[in-house]
């Protein structure tokens, strides 16, 4: 893997793929490393997660197949064998209702405005619950004697190694596009339109190039109204669909842009233990941050167009031939203050007429514009503690302008 900055030649873009020797090397990354020394990742999370749902199987076994054994017989005449198939049976089952009653919470969060992806989060479910249903079995095999104790223990290890790699491949697919954190769209606030939704899942469910015609998203809106988390929303829909996405500031794409040279581009393919997908062969590229490196320094600061322009035809023009053969997702960020309601449209509209005419578009722009959420009010919880929902991003409306 390489750290640091160094160049990468660029190529169409390319769906992701993860071989065996990949999965393996990410493996031993996060096993053997040490979060503390290193980036933790998210395949890192996903196997502590299974390994803790593992030995939370163990207890739950041993606790059941206790209790089981004092019913059965009194707790003066127990045995380690004693109640081992009742406290089997008990674990595997408590394990499901658990993980069915976390999948109905997570599907009641939703807002009903994206499609929620039922049946990932379905699966997400019954594999956490097979990782505890393995530990309550690894618990059961604890109570045998020697021989079937280990065959028993070799099933385990076997079966949990055999189910982890199509999960594996999905968390590496995501965090090598370097999204600051996981955002599903079926979280965004419910004030957005269902139709206005439905043209943004659209995009996402027709795919990326080179199977698809590319597409530009401008993402616009105030201070606080979830930009970040709507382009990390995006991406994450595109990388769980099995797509090659890089998220990066407008600050590192100018210096990339700066050093491009006879067709190699450069990058930073970030931390040794991630290395993110070369933003010159991604599918999607995100780029963030946009607002303050077109604010006009005169009194009142706001976002300068003709700057934006001037930006994209100078400095980034070496990067062009790249950007224009991939789906862009432009964060506008900062407008330092904010248009007046009602006139952020036609500036979010000249800013994506802009970028689409720099991709050399064959297509409208589409422009995705946020506002302020509503106050966030605290929820109880089911342990009687309150809680703040999650900050989700505000779309005011989604709509595709005329390029021309």
């Amino acid at each position: 893997m390489r750290s640091g900055i160094g160049p990468a030649k660029a190529a169409a873009p390319t769906a992701p793929t993860i071989t065996y020797k990949e999965l393996l090397h990410q493996f031993w990354a996060d096993a053997y490393g040490k979060e503390v020394q290193t980036a933790a990742t998210y395949s890192y999370t996903w196997l502590a997660d299974q390994f803790g749902h593992i030995c939370i199987g163990i207890i739950v076994n041993f606790f059941a197949t206790t209790v089981s054994g004092i019913v059965m017989v009194g707790w003066r005449d127990v045995k380690y064998d004693t109640g081992i198939w009742p406290g089997l049976f008990l674990a595997i089952a408590g394990a499901a209702v658990w993980e069915w009653s976390a999948y109905n919470s997570a599907v009641k969060q939703a807002t009903g405005r994206f499609p929620l992806d039922t049946k990932l989060l379905r699966d997400n479910a019954v594999i956490a619950a097979t990782y505890i249903a393995l530990g309550a079995l690894l618990g059961f095999a604890f109570h045998q004697t020697l021989i079937p104790a280990l065959l028993i223990s070799i099933g385990v290890v076997v079966a949990a190694i055999l189910l982890a790699p199509p999960w594996l491949r999905q968390k590496i697919i995501w965090q090598k596009a370097s999204i600051p954190y996981l955002f599903r769209l079926a979280d965004a606030a419910p004030n957005i339109e269902k139709k206005d939704a439905a043209v943004l899942q659209d995009l996402i469910d027709g795919g990326a190039p080179p199977n698809t015609q590319p597409a530009q998203i401008l993402v616009g809106g105030p201070i606080g109204s979830g930009r970040t988390s709507m382009a990390a929303g995006i991406g994450t829909e595109f990388a769980f669909k099995q797509n090659k996405v890089r998220y990066l500031g407008l600050d590192c794409l100018l210096e990339f842009a700066t050093n491009a040279k006879d067709g190699h581009f450069p990058d930073d393919s970030g931390p040794t233990t991630i290395s993110y997908w070369p933003w010159s062969q991604s599918q999607v590229v995100i780029i963030d941050g946009v607002g303050p490196f077109v604010a006009s320094n005169d009194e009142g600061r706001e976002a300068n167009i003709a700057r934006f322009t001037a930006m994209l035809q100078r400095d980034l023009a070496s990067v062009a031939g790249v950007l224009k053969r991939c789906h862009t997702v432009w964060v506008l960020g900062d407008l330092c203050p904010p248009p007046p309601r009602g006139q952020l449209s036609a500036v979010l509209a000249d800013f994506a007429k802009a970028v689409a005419r720099y991709c050399e578009s064959s297509s409208d722009p589409l422009v995705v514009e946020l506002d302020l959420p509503p106050p966030r009010q605290p929820k109880k919880t089911f342990l009687g503690t309150t809680q703040m929902p999650p900050h989700a991003a505000t779309v005011r409306s989604v709509y595709r302008v005329s390029k021309s």
